[in-house]
């Protein structure tokens, strides 16, 4: 009976964090760009701070479910499935980094800051490379596609200090309420 519990909980808070980063995600403010309708969202943060409370494989996929969902449903269909597996890789950074410096046995804000900018560097390394790429797939040359990708950095870097900053300040509350949860009520 144990199993089964923890399994619906599994579910539950997978589809909690799913529903967190769409609504997240969808709200947002909207930069100007060569490429694309990039805009400044709290998803990334969403993301992040699933992959932390929920550990690597529940957090990214609830992110990753969180980002498709918003992309289907709001014209962004095409890019739903790189941003499911950007969530993957950049959670991987985030989890490897979170374990790296053993944070669950000795957090301090430097290891947290240590964590959250291992995965911030991931994203913007994996925006830029996907604006280059979609500027060169649109047929754009070398030249106009480095200054397309360069001009697209901007809202990239917002939304890199907008998680720093919002996972920062609430990770370590709702780490304890996640702790405080689990041990009441027995689902460690």
């Amino acid at each position: 009976m144990r199993q089964q519990n923890r399994i619906v909980i599994d579910i539950v808070l997978v589809a909690l964090f799913t529903s967190i980063t769409f609504v997240a995600t969808s709200i947002q403010v909207p930069m100007p760009a060569l490429i694309g309708k990039p805009f400044v969202h709290l998803g990334n943060s969403a993301v992040l701070l699933s992959v932390l409370l929920l550990g690597y494989k529940r957090g990214a996929l609830a992110g990753g479910f969180g980002l498709a969902l918003f992309d289907v449903m709001h014209g962004y269909a095409m890019e739903a499935p790189y941003y499911f597996v950007e969530c993957f890789i950049v959670g991987g950074v985030a989890a490897y980094v979170f374990s790296l410096v053993n944070y669950k046995q000795h957090g301090t804000n430097l290891k947290l800051i240590l964590v959250i900018l291992s995965a911030v560097f991931a994203k913007l390394v994996m925006t830029t490379v996907h604006n280059f790429v979609m500027s060169l797939f649109k047929g754009m040359t070398l030249q106009p596609a480095i200054i397309a990708t360069i001009s697209s950095l901007f809202p990239t870097i917002i939304n890199c200090i907008t998680t720093l900053v919002v996972v920062f300040v609430i990770y370590r509350v709702l780490a304890e309420q996640f702790k405080r949860l689990f041990v009441r009520n027995n689902f460690s």
